[in-house]
């Protein structure tokens, strides 16, 4: 199965068009491929203040960020919210210190997936769900909603063939979330969401978090062929 984790030129494109020049612009957890329009950097550290100008550390999960309200007009959030144990304070200080900006996530879909997390040999045996490290699910549906990933997705029946041939698609990889003024956001809890009769189960709410992480991918993409 071919890696589609990187960055995805086409978003970098369609992004340095929104980001007007002149703008003050965040970047949480840059990692080893900094976002190009990125003027300010925070993060955990591990040596990228050394290579990064305007680095702060920052610990996501718990610190209020070290910024003024909407001091920056964009911020960049790629691959980070899904590895906190909670993300909802970090949305929270994003929407605090920016006008507006974009969230991706990998997709509901990679994260029930078998032998994602297998970088150098699928010999090896790693055929856990998704990413290893990863807290939650993360989709939109209008919103950004964050389900908690508990151990049972390993034992959750869903054909494996179909989320084989959809990930032969770049696009479905990812969750793709644009945002202006404050995020807007949905945590499902257990056992408050969970346990009355009217509600979805867990495995059923991953299959729906799915689709429509799907559809957003799809919708996302026609908006990026639009503004080529």
């Amino acid at each position: 199965m071919i890696k589609y984790y990187g960055p995805i030129s086409n978003i970098y494109d369609f992004l340095a068009k929104i980001i007007k020049p002149n703008s003050k612009v965040l970047e949480l957890g840059p990692g080893l491929i900094p976002f190009p329009n990125a003027t300010h950097f925070c993060g955990w550290d591990d040596d990228e203040s050394k290579k990064l100008p305007n680095y702060k550390v920052v610990n996501f999960s718990e610190d209020t960020f070290p910024y003024e309200d909407k001091e920056f007009d964009f911020v960049y959030a790629r691959h980070v919210l899904e590895d906190l144990r909670n993300p909802i304070h970090c949305i929270k200080e994003m929407s605090r210190v920016a006008k507006a900006g974009y969230v991706e996530t990998p997709s509901p879909l990679i994260e029930m997936s078998r032998n994602a997390d297998n970088y150098d040999n699928p010999e090896k045996g790693r055929k856990w769900r998704g990413y290893q490290h990863h807290y939650s699910f993360v989709w939109n549906n209008g919103v950004l909603n964050f389900l908690h990933k508990y151990p049972i997705v390993e034992f959750i029946d869903i054909n494996e063939d179909v989320l084989i041939k959809q990930l032969e698609q770049p696009i479905f990889w990812n969750t793709y979330y644009l945002w202006k003024d404050k995020i807007e956001y949905m945590l499902h809890e257990y056992p408050k969401d969970f346990l009355k009769p009217s509600n979805q189960s867990y495995p059923d709410l991953i299959v729906k978090a799915i689709n429509e992480a799907g559809n957003n991918a799809e919708t996302f993409y026609k908006l990026l062929e639009k503004n080529k």
